[in-house]
């Protein structure tokens, strides 16, 4: 059985008091202010708080990282690096950008339309 949600511009909100043990499969955006051990899925975007932790992939259209990635990032469009992040792991992009401040350990690789 397959579930679809009719939100087309649904927005999650993950607060800072929230674990999750376990992989995330959304199709809105989402802002994560807590802890995820597992990967987070999603064709929308991406928001992770200064407090937000992810420890696993992560796959969206954009994300912007103010908080901990330990793990690969694939984005299919626009990724912000925020003053004060730290993402270990290797990220996948269409535009990057990188505020002064930020902490990148990893491989960076642009991906090309064919």
């Amino acid at each position: 059985m397959k579930i679809q949600s009719k939100a087309t511009n649904s927005q999650t909100i993950i607060a800072e008091d929230v674990a999750i043990d376990g992989n995330i499969i959304l199709s809105g955006n989402v802002t994560i202010y807590g802890e995820i051990k597992g990967s987070v899925k999603t064709d929308g975007a991406i928001q992770l708080a200064k407090s937000g932790k992810i420890y696993g992939d992560v796959e969206a259209s954009m994300i912007q990282i103010n908080g901990y990635i330990e793990g690969d990032a694939l984005i299919n469009g626009p990724a912000e690096l925020m003053k004060g992040c730290e993402l270990v792991g290797n990220l996948k992009y269409k535009i990057l950008t990188i505020e002064d401040g930020a902490q990148f350990s990893g491989r960076c690789d642009i991906i090309v339309d064919e």
